[in-house]
């Protein structure tokens, strides 16, 4: 036996005789888990290869592995392998190939230095191996007799950083070279162009930037060149000597094109990847394409180009994609010509018209994608397509010219008319029901004005029907859904309670803004598939089903804005993978259930408008770290506000119209999400399920309906108003530099205005009013750029209103109103006449008391002189004893007082008797 490869473990075969001379072992894929230990009793003595890739195996690797001193290459990637790197790797002497990607070895690279003994090796792959920051210890494993032997070397994703390494010029015989997905940095070295043999360059997402390096120029072997998402810039002349490149990727870069619209290149592609590349000086179709007669793949998404349809693209093409850019005009007739085109992507520019009849003979047309233009089409243009699958003509128009029997040529497997105008009726298109193939169907915003059809596809496992009209009865036929939307139409009536039965593997569900009613069915709860239940602004009743135990795989419950009662289902506390709880604008009663601090994957938790009391629970800010957005607004919460800085991602805070009392906590100002600039982030579950979440917040004095996860991710909110709040407003707020609304009012704050406010630089809402507000307001605010809604009004603010920058927009009187000591604009209360008033106030006020201070003076001196004269003469007076003894002291001072002056004046008279003789001599 020379060879043995297994895919299933369980082909095992048991006799071990034959294995020490079998020469290549193949276990790969087969989900061992372990290194097989039956192998570990084997002298193997002709083993050239193991392959044990991709089995799960979480080990270190064990010594019977270095023991097969006859392997010449051994793969050992894709497993979850870790520890130290063991030293006994110096015994494959004859390795020729290693294999460790995606491990895990302690101390990194550092313990894969003795492979540097491995004079033989040729291929080391490393992919995602942690190395991490030690680019001098690579120069050394590689500067021995691996310098001379290596030909292939992964290194993609193992975070080295730093400038790119010169050394590896020094590799004379490598071919291909991987460094993808690290941080290197700067500019690429003109040694890259030693590297004469080199076919493969992957530079892939690093932080490369400046010119590209004349070295890459250099390399005329050079097969794949791809430089994607870097800051790179480079001209036509940095490829002009690369005659064997077939594949390019220069997306996310710069190119300047500056050869003349005649410049024939060298090479020949085969794949061109320029997504969103930056093409200057003007951003247009590069006049070189018509001479790449084997391009097969052009991508020039979000290139920028401004131009019309080029009509001479290579004949060759398969995949074209000339999508997010500015192309205008009608589509060419020469488009027919591209008879090998499988994939035309064309979404999002501005072609209009209609389609050329020529597309008709782009029979082997699989994916047509026409997304967001202003295209007119009808059934006809579609009449050839033969093998079209994936079809996206949302955001046009389509004409539904033929017969309700009308068969097409294809068979779909997704099918894309968002707000599509369909003419000359808004309805379903008859032809669907011969589309057996057809798994996703997306028609929402059409304006269908109709009950759905039985004769949908019965293979349907994602339909969107939702931002229609469509009435009558939830289609209960299609047994493979997994995904159905159907939000903001016209059905009416009693939620099925059959759905488990008619639907059982639906993991999405969506039926809000309709007008349903009656109770939520208990059997909605046995769909153990399900993700996310959206039924919120219908006409529910009844109490919340507390039946959720067993949906463990529940992410998304939105019950909000019906008629539910009673409280918080208990069984809700089991869902350990919950994400979003919505039950707002109910009538939900009790306090919030101590259980529900199980589901610690909350990221929202909206409980609004709605009559829960009692405290705001400490565990909130204890036990559900994830939470992103917390509403409770308009309940019947009292007490103080517990602690909730320690949350690290919470954005949106909403305590407002409770009966919430004591002070506003210092700690606000450590949230650590409010504390720099919101970032877009985008909200994926589980299952890469992406998930649209609609919710409702009070920004700029009205409730507001986010109904995106853009907006709810980029927005940061604090809303305390309308408590009983007291006491001063932190100046420790001044922190959150990223918070963009702030509403305070409807308290009973005291104190001034914090200067730190002027810190907030996002902020765009600032709500202090109907407070007890004293002192002036901070000047710090006129450079708060971003502020567009300000409210003042009802406090006892005082003094000039500040002027410049942004408070110069605010015309509106109201927002200062009910501070009867304020002026200036944009109030008609002069600031001059009043300070003049004030100062002939404060001048009388000195006056006055200054006379005071005077008066009181010589009353004290006169108390003082008459307490300290009976003081003294009257205890002289009263006792004779103290008397005699201070007379007697008197004396006594008198006396010495006398023979210091007389001693003192007789010394000076000597003195002055000396320097009279010494000026006579």
């Amino acid at each position: 036996m020379t060879w043995v490869s297994f895919t299933n473990v369980s082909n095992w075969f048991q006799d071990l005789n034959a294995l020490p001379h079998v020469q290549e072992i193949e276990l790969r894929g087969c989900d061992l888990g372990t290194f097989p230990r039956s192998l570990s009793h084997v002298n193997f003595t002709s083993l050239t290869t193991l392959d044990l890739r991709y089995n799960d195996i979480n080990s270190t690797i064990p010594d019977w592995v270095f023991n097969i001193t006859s392997l010449e290459f051994l793969y050992l990637g894709g497993n979850d392998l870790y520890g130290f790197f063991p030293d006994s790797v110096t015994k494959l002497t004859s390795l020729k190939a290693l294999d460790l990607s995606w491990s895990v070895f302690q101390d990194g690279f550092m313990q894969v230095a003795p492979v540097s003994n491995l004079c033989k090796l040729q291929i080391l792959n490393l992919r995602y191996v942690p190395i991490k920051d030690v680019l001098a210890n690579l120069e050394m494993v590689f500067s021995g007799c691996l310098r001379n032997s290596m030909e292939e070397l992964y290194l993609s994703g193992t975070q080295l950083s730093g400038s790119f390494p010169d050394w590896l010029g020094n590799i004379k015989n490598l071919k291909s070279l991987h460094l993808s997905f690290n941080s290197l940095c700067g500019s690429v070295p003109a040694s890259i162009g030693n590297l004469s043999l080199l076919q493969h360059l992957y530079l892939r997402s690093n932080y490369l930037n400046g010119t590209i390096s004349k070295g890459i120029g250099q390399l005329k072997s050079l097969v794949d060149l791809d430089l994607h998402n870097n800051s790179l810039s480079l001209s036509e002349d940095d490829l002009a000597n690369l005659s064997s490149l077939k594949y390019l990727d220069i997306s996310y870069n710069f190119i300047e094109l500056n050869k003349s619209d005649d410049w024939i290149p060298p090479f020949q592609l085969q794949s061109l990847s320029m997504y969103f590349c930056q093409i200057g000086p003007t951003p247009q179709f590069l006049k070189w394409l018509r001479t790449q007669t084997t391009l097969r793949q052009l991508q020039l998404s979000g290139a920028g180009i401004k131009d019309m349809f080029f009509d001479r693209l290579p004949s060759s093409l398969e995949y074209l994609d000339l999508s997010y850019n500015s192309l205008h005009g009608s589509l060419p007739a020469s488009l027919g010509n591209l008879s090998m085109l499988r994939s035309l992507f064309l979404n999002s520019n501005y072609l209009n018209g209609m389609l050329p009849e020529s597309i008709k003979r782009l029979n082997g047309l699989t994916d047509l994608d026409l997304y967001n233009n202003s295209f007119s089409l009808s059934e006809d243009d579609l009449g050839n397509l033969s093998s079209l699958k994936y079809l996206v003509i949302s955001y046009n128009s389509i004409y539904l010219n033929k017969s309700d029997d009308w068969i097409p040529p294809f068979q779909l497997n997704t099918l894309l008319m968002e707000f599509c105008q369909i003419l000359p009726m808004p309805q379903f298109p008859k032809w669907l029901r011969t589309q057996t193939t057809l798994d996703e169907l997306y028609l929402s915003n059409a304006g269908i004005n109709e009950t759905i059809p039985n004769w949908l596809p019965s293979g349907l496992e994602f339909l969107d029907l939702s931002n229609n009209m469509i009435d009558g009865e939830i289609p209960q036929f299609l047994s493979k859904l997994k995904y159905l939307f159907l939000s903001n139409n016209s059905f009416s009536g009693n939620l099925s309670p059959r759905i488990t039965n008619t639907m059982p593997r639906l993991q999405w569900f969506d039926l809000s803004m309709n007008n349903m009613s009656g109770e939520i069915p208990f059997s909605y709860c046995q769909l153990r598939n399900l993700e996310g239940l959206q039924l919120y602004e219908n006409n529910l009743s009844g109490v919340a089903p507390n039946c959720w135990k067993n949906s463990s795989n529940l992410l998304l419950l939105d019950l909000s804005s019906n008629k539910l009662i009673g409280g918080v289902p208990d069984s809700l506390c089991n869902l350990q993978t919950l994400e979003s709880l919505h039950l707002s604008h109910n009538n939900l009663s009790g306090p919030i259930p101590l259980c529900l601090k199980s589901c610690i994957e909350l990221a929202t938790l909206d409980l609004s408008h709605n009559n829960f009391i009692g405290n705001i629970p400490t565990w909130i800010g204890e036990s559900l770290l994830y939470l992103k957005t917390l509403s409770l607004r308009s309940n019947a919460f009292n007490g103080s506000i517990p602690q909730l800085s320690s949350l690290p991602y919470l954005r949106i805070l909403d305590l407002s119209n409770n009966n919430l009392s004591g002070m506003i906590p210092q700690s606000f100002g450590d949230f650590s999400a409010l504390k720099s600039t919101p970032a877009y982030q985008c909200c994926y579950f589980n299952n890469n399920t992406l998930y649209v979440e609609d919710m409702w917040l009070f920004i700029k004095g009205s409730e507001i309906k986010y109904t995106t996860s853009r907006q709810l991710s980029m927005d940061t909110l604090i809303d305390l108003s309308n408590n009983y709040l007291s006491g001063n407003i932190p100046e420790e707020l001044g922190n959150l530099h990223g918070l963009r609304s702030l509403n305070l009012s409807k308290n009973y704050l005291i104190g001034q205005i914090p200067w730190s406010i002027g810190r907030m630089k996002q902020l765009e809402v600032l709500d202090l009013s109907r407070n007890n507000l004293s002192g002036a307001i901070p000047s710090d605010l006129t450079v708060l750029n971003f502020l567009n809604r300000l409210n003042l009004s009802y406090n006892n603010l005082s003094g000039r209103i500040p002027i410049g920058n942004q408070l110069q927009t605010f015309t509106d009187p109201s927002i200062y109103a009910g501070n009867p000591n304020l002026c200036g604009p944009p109030l008609t209360k002069n600031c001059t006449m009043n300070i003049a008033k004030a100062d002939e106030e404060k001048q009388n006020e000195d006056s006055y008391e200054s006379r005071m201070k005077t008066v009181w003076l010589y009353t004290s001196i006169t108390l003082g002189f008459i307490i300290g004269f009976w003081a003294i003469c009257g205890s002289l007076l009263l006792v004779q004893t103290w008397r005699i003894a201070y007379f007697r002291t008197i004396d006594s001072m008198f006396d010495k007082l006398y023979v210091v002056v007389v001693v003192t004046v007789t010394k000076y008279k000597r003195k002055l008797r000396c320097l009279l003789l010494e000026g006579s001599i």
